[in-house]
């Protein structure tokens, strides 16, 4: 796979550490700031015109982001207007065409195509769009060059730090059990009611994230002090939206469907409903935790 190099520019004094990014054969460009800098914004000549925008805010005590997508005409006027609108955002980042080849007809694409992905990354993104934005037709050769468009976009929010987009997997990808070797799966024991034998949630490093396995069993009680933790509300969500099935025991749910996530502790804190080290609790076979097993690469 060949490498793309990432052109970071700060912007002067009178700036303030706006910045903007571009990739090597891109025509796309991103400036990413702070709420303080959307007054800064309006005179930015290339910024009247079509754009994608991000509001992001961190979720305290989580691996989660909260974000906003949206798109505009004049997109420098968009973020004022949201800065007036919307006061739980403290970052932003927009992109737009440097060529201006971006129309209104492209961005509705590229809003309706980033939603749906940060949709699927529910254990690094919370979505706060009020509705699923309508989207656009394209003949099928500009579908491609959005798409492309899109793929660069997640490459430039992955790479400088800004909000982590996991590899969603197909179902096909989740039931291929063949690439799975126990060697490379850690456990962990899941408590059930008392006298219960305990049961066990698999998970495997894939690719930088922690991937908890189809068929790992989820606790269904929980420590009342982990009810208004961040991963509980991240939990309720899972169950929700059918990521849990019932098992043969009235103690658990079992996992359906593959979850990534960033942080090992998040997959366990899922798995055994309260606050937990999951780089200790993890283990393979042979009793290594996450941790050491990290450790020794």
């Amino acid at each position: 796979m060949r490498g793309k190099s990432i052109k970071l520019y700060i912007m002067g004094e009178k700036y303030k550490n706006l910045k903007t990014a571009e990739l090597s054969n891109w025509t796309g460009k991103a400036y990413i700031g702070l709420r303080k800098h959307v007054q800064m914004l309006q005179s930015i000549e290339e910024l009247s015109s079509p754009g994608i925008y991000i509001l992001i805010s961190e979720v305290e005590d989580s691996y989660q982001k909260k974000i906003y997508v949206g798109e505009a005409d004049e997109v420098n006027t968009r973020i004022a207007e949201q800065f007036k609108k919307k006061d739980w955002w403290s970052d932003f980042v927009i992109f737009i065409s440097k060529d201006t080849n971006l129309t209104k007809s492209h961005v509705r694409y590229l809003e309706r195509e980033l939603y749906e992905i940060a949709l699927k990354n529910k254990t690094t993104i919370e979505t706060t769009n009020g509705n699923t934005p309508p989207g656009s037709k394209l003949p099928i050769s500009e579908c491609d060059d959005m798409s492309g468009f899109n793929e660069n976009i997640i490459f430039v929010l992955n790479n400088l730090g800004i909000i982590d987009f996991t590899k969603t997997q197909t179902n096909n990808q989740n039931n291929d059990s063949s690439s799975r070797r126990e060697s490379d799966t850690f456990y962990m024991n899941v408590p059930g009611a008392k006298g219960e034998i305990a049961k066990e949630a698999k998970l495997m490093i894939i690719e930088g994230t922690y991937r908890l396995l189809t068929g790992s069993y989820i606790r269904k009680d929980h420590v009342n002090s982990f009810a208004s933790h961040n991963y509980a509300k991240l939990r309720r969500q899972l169950e929700e939206e059918g990521f849990f099935e019932p098992s043969e025991s009235e103690s658990y749910f079992k996992l359906c469907r593959d979850v990534d996530f960033k942080s090992p502790s998040a997959a366990a804190a899922i798995v055994r409903n309260s606050s937990m080290n999951g780089r200790k609790e993890w283990k393979l076979k042979s009793g290594l935790s996450l941790d050491e097993f990290e450790n020794r690469l």
